[in-house]
């Protein structure tokens, strides 16, 4: 039972930055713009998108989001 609830965790605490990058990323390309970051988090501070976009690229990734979500910097589901 104790490997069946750590698998199921484990493979819920990966799929949860997917979901938020699909919950924010509004036109499907795989990639959060700073648009589309404010559309989702409105209240955000000014700083935050690019403290997050790591490799400074003008989008926040899958692995960026995961990192944020790890942090406690995002919640696991964008608002």
């Amino acid at each position: 039972m104790f490997k069946t609830t750590t698998a199921a965790t484990f493979a819920l605490a990966i799929a949860l930055p997917g979901a938020v990058l699909a919950e924010m990323d509004a036109n499907g390309d795989g990639a959060v713009t700073m648009s589309e970051f404010q559309d989702a988090y409105p209240d955000a501070e000014a700083g935050t998108f690019s403290a997050l976009d790591t490799d400074a690229d003008g989008a926040l990734s899958e692995a960026e989001i995961a990192a944020a979500v790890d942090a406690g910097i995002l919640p696991d589901t964008a608002s």
